[in-house]
């Protein structure tokens, strides 16, 4: 059985409608659902992310209400505490932090909530002293990308139960194998449907700034809360083909790969355009995911795009169904045997997954009256 997260809907309905695909599919069950509290909330620390955008609701009784149902559903539920911003103990107001902090763990811990995801390793070292009888799961947003890494971190934090590695490495198997191998008790949960550009370097910025209030000042992008998504934004646009092979995504249908090397734990993303797009968009998406995992056929008529959450807004991706397309990406196969490499020699001495855009775009332009949908390939090293 294949276990999944998902992002916590904001109302009764849409989580009934999230935990309702559980029975409508055979291999895979979501079972844990996640997310914060809005800011403005009383109980909002502050050490979140600012992703929960449902700011009319700020009243810890609604969202205590929500986390209450999850639970009475039998499915757990995870608090996000994971910005991975320092801690500002030199601010004059930490201390009042610290107790926002102790109140939101006293609520959790009275309704029966006792893991947290974090990103701080301050926050986690203080948390696995001062409140031992809460579980820590690391976040992605540590973004450690060698062996080393995981071996010194959890050395320094025994307290932490999960990983999620970075979304660099999904494709790295000699990687995921041998933190799997060197520790078998911790595990290990991949996000499957993000589609970040592959080596963003904006991946801290962005799980550090706000995103629920847009910011600008003097009208400089350099110094606005919209930074972060600039830079991967003009890459998609601009060379859409490439973006989409490398997004290092994980397909419905390359789920089995990586239970063969021990991880069974994924993760679906989507939380902070809940209500900027559709709640049941994604609700239906992550039901096509898992009727995918059961079988293929169950989604060879739907775009590609379908299951990439960060390349939604891309029209012409909305024509690359599974049926025609799929053949053409790049082979999971290459990676088991060569992800390692990809991080040393990715257009460079490697074209391969270059080659899958390059292919899909000439399927694609046959396919289509309009040849100057999709633009051609160039490498990112051009851009300037």
């Amino acid at each position: 059985m294949y276990k999944f997260s998902a992002p916590m809907p904001f109302t009764i309905k849409d989580i009934d409608k999230i935990l309702n695909i559980n029975k409508l599919v055979e291999k895979s069950k979501i079972t844990s659902l996640y997310n914060c509290v809005p800011r403005g909330c009383e109980v909002f620390t502050g050490f979140e992310q600012s992703r929960n955008s449902d700011l009319k609701n700020t009243q810890w009784s609604y969202w205590k209400n929500l986390i209450q149902y999850v639970l009475e559903k039998n499915c757990d539920f995870i608090y996000l505490l994971n910005s991975p911003k320092r801690l500002e103990i030199e601010n004059p107001n930490f201390n009042k932090q610290l107790e926002t902090l102790e109140l939101l763990l006293g609520e959790l811990r009275k309704i029966g909530v006792n893991k947290l995801r974090v990103a701080s390793l301050q926050l986690m070292n203080f948390i696995g002293k001062n409140y031992p009888d809460f579980k820590i799961l690391a976040s992605t947003s540590l973004e450690y990308k060698i062996i080393s890494e995981y071996q010194n971190f959890l050395n320094f934090h025994p307290e932490v139960i999960q990983i999620v590695p970075s979304h660099d490495l999904n494709k790295n198997f000699d990687l995921l194998k041998n933190i799997q191998k060197k520790y078998p008790k911790i595990e290990i949960e991949l996000i499957v449907n993000e589609g970040c550009i592959q080596g963003c370097p904006n991946r801290y910025i962005h799980a550090s700034s706000r995103i629920d209030k847009g910011t600008t000042i003097n009208n400089e992008l350099s110094l606005s809360d919209g930074y972060a998504t600039s830079f991967c934004g003009n890459i998609t646009e601009k060379y859409p083909l490439q973006s989409f092979v490398l997004s290092n995504n994980i397909f419905p249908w390359n789920i089995k790969e990586y239970s063969k090397i021990g991880i069974n734990n994924f993760k679906f993303v989507g939380r902070d355009v809940f209500l900027i797009y559709s709640t049941q968009m994604y609700i239906d998406r992550y039901c096509l995911y898992l009727k995918g995992v059961d079988n293929i056929s169950n989604i060879k008529d739907y775009p590609l795009s379908h299951f990439i959450h960060r390349l939604t807004g891309i029209p012409a991706y909305n024509q690359l169904t599974v049926n025609c397309f799929k053949k053409y990406l790049p082979d999971i196969k290459h990676f088991i045997k060569k992800g390692h490499l990809c991080a040393s020699r990715c257009d460079v001495e490697c074209k391969y997954c270059y080659k899958c855009a390059d292919k899909i775009q000439k399927v694609f332009l046959k396919k289509q009256k309009d040849k100057e949908k999709i633009p051609s390939r160039v490498s990112a090293c051009c851009i300037n």
